[in-house]
């Protein structure tokens, strides 16, 4: 039941605040003590009848009514607290901060904090005299009118949670029913018609259009020199599209453009495809004039380029395709039996896995779903979350989907098979899915930052000895085991650092949220309604909207706000009082003056900055005392405010960008006993006091630096930095990186004592280089994810990393050429490597039979003149576990024909190899390849120039890479 969800959310929070306060640090009066223990009592009943509630769709109206006072006491129960408690800690520490009474003028300030408490206290007894009476209302209406009484324990069950999605998110192979679709594009899109040619995907929602044009693009995106994928979605922001698809297509630019128009950008992009083969995907158009305004960025060039589109109306898809070359593809439903083996897999593991007695009533649960793979995977994953497999259970379903699809296979039906799966979620999991309709459509919502925003709200509590952030992650690992969002940026690890919302999906979650008074959203979504009574939760995803809240708006008691926006106005944030979550995220407009009154904020747990171009946090931020997350991350801030030392309760201070190697650590950071991470601050400029104060925060999870100075001198500050991180490797310290674009070797690590026995991470980025891998990694039995970069490998070397009992990813780049043209990796070793990236001048990695059992994905630099010396056999066909290479093919000093060669015989070994692993080749160093392909094509275009990279160049194309994937990491 969704009401169940939201209120449910604010108890888990507001529990512990009334036991806080009936405690002796508040000494509270009797009576008003008495009626906090009442009201704990009361709403723990109310919390565990909302439990039992939680599983019931459709209530009716009086249970409606009911739940909506009950949900308006438990929010006014809370404020009441806060606003208490805040107070009378504002009290206490100005006594604490008192030299004492010696002074007339220090028995006067005492006598009048003593008088301000004691009026605290008689103002609290009267407001919760108040609540408690509409307690014993809210509870006399249910006996009253007997409300739920007919309810049985029907509510969502929890199920027990792999967070390795990759389980459930497949590699391609093992997707169903996308294989011929795919091989049919492909086929149509690699001909050798010069002009450019347009294929528009079209169907209804949930048929998996994206997904199809995921696949082609993973398929083919590698034969053009200029690749990218983008979503316009319904809400058109032509700025942000075209800048998107300039930051993959251009990305040297993506610093520049912050502040272009759009034609500048239009400019740009013809610019940068003018010349180019380029293969563009624009997901889910939904409009004409929307593909009219993108088409015109795309120059048409007569080099084989290729566009794709995606949508759900056929106008558009015929606008998209008004030339005889292009072509419509409508895709289909799944039939009969990759619907079966879709349902099956995601319950059973195994396409033609179930049991007899499922059979039949599973036959007709697919019939409803009429093919759709959403509506598929959906149900499935509902049934797959029961801990018993019952038919009566699956009967139950079957009849709450009813005829839904049968009768409209576009958005209401689906709209009513999403329902079941939201119905069959558990309470707590209810409110942390309604806090996604915050986010604009399509929007890539990163992990750690969602989860700092439901603790911040209150959502999360400690459960049986695990912390709140283990507890937030399980539930995000839960929502995509349910498949209620879907996950993005899968670690070697399997788990999932970011996820997005199905359109459709989104638009469900939303119409709950504004139903239940949830959020009010302004702008963004045709679902948003106009705001009325008491807002809660505030997001503004239109610039226009801003206005709407400086008049006929109660803000008072909202508890969040996201702006999506980059307008230079924001509303005063003396309107919003007891607010615990402000994401300014990317809101350019944003300057320093918008902060000033910041200090008011005193419930402000989460505020993120970044993306913005703030220059200065105020000094009034130190005042935030119940901070517990500052994201400054790509923003103009070059020094914190020494106040900020006062924020005790801060875990998380992650900054870097823009002002990278700029921001200096804090002196006194010892004393922010429970920070967890911190990134982004340079040792260098910071004082060596405050380096060897890092090395006293015993909670510090993750720490992430830059070091720009290179200089034998500063012996003082390397061995103050050695020191800390002895400290912080005897405590619990689990990721580890230096980033920044100095470069240098960093020898003085070799030193590194004793070692950080719980380490999962360590990353240098590709400016970085050690000597030699570092002996005390030997000892490192918990590491997972290695990035290094090593002047020259030694056989030591590949013994040490080989023997890494953990180690799942390993991106290795050797700065200098080595003595040997080729590494062999015998068939001992690395047990449990998944993922490998391999980079070096002249030298190629070569694997034996057995090599890598594990290795799923492989990512490696081939020099064609070196690798023709021994016919290009790398052993890629020992790799039996392989589904991904990555080719980069370092053309310098090659010819044509050589390149086409190296292809061919590249593509021949993964042809037969036993896995069909995916296969993406990318030439660097020059484009002859394509000119030359060009030239035997139409030898009328004489102008092709052969454009040939030094080393120099590759060099430094590879450490641009591994910087993007360390700061992605990141």
């Amino acid at each position: 039941m969704e009401r169940a969800s939201v209120i449910g959310g604010t108890m888990v929070s507001l529990m512990v605040k009334l036991s806080s306060i009936a405690g002796p640090r508040y000494s509270l009066m009797a009576g008003a003590r008495s009626d906090v223990i009442f009201l704990g009592a009361e709403l723990e009943s109310i919390h565990a009848f909302l439990e039992k509630l939680s599983g019931v769709d459709g209530p009716d109206p009086q249970v409606r009514c009911w739940m909506k006072e009950v949900r308006e006491l438990a929010y006014d129960v809370e404020d009441c607290i806060d606003e208490f408690m805040h107070r009378v800690d504002v009290v206490h520490g100005a006594v604490a901060s008192n030299h004492g009474f010696s002074s007339l003028r220090g028995l006067v300030s005492h006598a009048t904090r003593l008088v301000a408490v004691a009026w605290m206290h008689h103002r609290l007894a009267g407001e919760l005299k108040g609540l408690k009476a509409r307690a014993i209302e809210v509870s006399e209406r249910r006996s009253r009118y007997k409300l739920g009484d007919d309810i049985g324990m029907l509510g969502g069950s929890a199920m027990a949670t792999d967070p390795r999605v990759s389980v459930l998110y497949a590699d391609t192979p093992d997707l169903v029913g996308i294989d011929r679709p795919a091989s049919e594009m492909v086929n149509w899109l690699t001909d050798d018609v010069c002009t450019l040619k347009v294929l528009s995907i079209i169907g209804f929602g949930g048929l998996g259009k994206t997904t199809l044009a995921m696949e082609v693009y993973r398929r083919v995106g590698g034969q053009y020199s200029c690749k990218a994928f983008a979503t316009v979605s319904q809400k058109l922001d032509m700025k942000k599209l075209f800048k998107d698809l300039l930051s993959q297509i251009a990305q040297n630019e993506v610093d520049h453009m912050g502040t272009w128009e759009e034609g500048q950008l239009i400019r740009k992009l013809r610019e940068c495809l003018l010349n180019k083969r380029y293969f563009i995907i624009i997901d889910d158009v939904w409009s004409k004039s929307a593909w009219e305004k993108v088409r015109c960025a795309l120059p048409e060039n007569n080099h084989c380029s290729r566009l794709l589109t995606t949508t759900r109306i056929d106008s558009v898809a015929k606008s998209c395709c008004s030339h005889p070359d292009d072509l419509i593809y409508r895709i289909e439903p799944l039939k009969a039996s990759d619907s079966r083996n879709l349902f099956f897999k995601r319950i059973f593991g195994y396409e033609d896995v179930c049991p007899p007695q499922l059979k039949e009533v599973s036959d007709q649960i697919l019939k409803k779903c009429c093919g759709s793979p959403l509506a598929i995977i959906s149900i499935a994953s509902l049934l797959a979350s029961k801990p018993v497999m019952l038919k009566e259970q699956w009967e139950k379903v079957l009849i709450s989907i009813g005829s839904a699809l049968e009768k409209n296979s576009d958005l209401e039906g689906m709209k009513q098979i999403l329902s079941l799966s939201y119905y069959d979620l558990p309470y707590y999991l209810k409110t942390c899915l309604l806090y996604l309709s915050l986010y604009p459509e399509d929007f890539k919502i990163e992990r750690d930052s969602l989860i700092q925003q439901w603790i911040a709200e209150g959502f999360i509590g400690e459960e049986r000895g695990q912390s709140v952030e283990d507890v937030a992650e399980s539930y995000f690992n839960e929502l995509i085991n349910r498949s209620m969002v879907q996950p993005m940026d899968i670690n070697c690890d399997g788990k999932a650092h970011a996820c997005r919302v199905h359109d459709m999906m989104l638009e469900l979650i939303i119409s709950k949220a504004i139903e239940e008074n949830f959020v009010t959203l302004l702008g963004g979504h045709p679902v948003a309604a106009k705001p009325q009574g008491i807002t809660r939760r505030l997001s503004i995803q239109c610039d226009k909207e801003i206005t709407k809240t400086k008049g006929g708006m109660n803000l008072l008691h909202a508890r969040s706000l996201s702006l999506y926006v980059q307008a230079c106005q924001l509303p005063p944030l003396s309107d919003f009082r007891v607010l615990r979550v402000l994401n300014l995220e990317g809101c350019l407009g944003l300057c320093d003056n918008h902060l000033k009154d910041i200090s008011i904020l005193f419930h402000l747990k989460y505020l993120s900055l970044c993306r913005t171009w703030i220059s200065k946090l105020p000094p009034e931020i130190g005042d935030l005392h119940s901070l517990e997350t500052l994201d400054i991350r790509d923003t103009n801030i070059e020094e914190l405010p020494g106040t900020i030392i006062r924020i005790v309760q801060l875990k998380y201070i992650l900054s870097g960008g823009h002002t990278w190697g700029k921001i200096k650590l804090p002196d006194g950071i010892g004393s922010m006993a429970s920070l967890r991470v911190i990134s982004g601050f340079n040792i260098c400029c910071s004082s060596t006091n405050a380096v060897q104060e890092l090395g006293t925060l015993k909670g510090l999870r993750e720490l992430t630096i830059n070091w720009t100075d290179f200089s034998s001198g500063d012996m003082k500050r390397q061995e103050a930095m050695m020191n800390t991180l002895g400290k912080l490797g005897t405590s619990n310290l689990q990721s580890f990186a230096i980033c920044s674009r100095n470069f240098g070797s960093l020898e003085f690590l070799d030193s590194w004592s004793p070692p950080p026995n719980h380490l999962q991470r360590f990353r240098l980025s590709a400016y970085y280089f050690l000597p030699r891998v570092p002996r005390w990694m030997a000892s490192l039995c918990n590491l997972i994810h290695l990035n290094i970069n090593i002047e020259k490998l030694s056989n030591e070397d590949i013994q040490i990393l080989q023997d890494l009992p953990s180690l799942l990813h390993l991106d290795l780049w050797l700065k200098s050429p080595q003595k040997e043209d080729k590494i062999v990796i015998h068939g001992v070793g690395f047990p449990y490597l998944q993922e490998l990236i391999f980079s070096c001048e002249g030298t190629s990695l070569i694997f034996e039979p057995a090599a890598l059992p594990k290795l799923e994905r492989l990512q490696m630099a081939v020099h064609v003149k070196e690798a023709k010396s021994y016919g290009y056999q790398f052993g890629i066909e020992h790799l039996r576990s392989l589904k991904k290479i990555y080719i980069q093919l370092l053309c310098a000093g090659a010819s044509a024909l050589d390149i086409e060669d190296a292809e061919d015989a590249i593509h021949t070994i993964v042809k037969f190899h036993p896995g069909h692993p995916r296969i993406d080749i990318q030439k660097c160093g020059m484009d002859m390849h394509l000119e030359e392909r060009n030239k035997r094509q139409h030898p009328e275009e004489t102008n092709v120039q052969n454009m040939n990279a030094s080393k120099e160049d590759m060099n430094h194309a590879n450490k641009k890479r591994k910087e993007y994937q360390s700061s992605s990491a990141q």
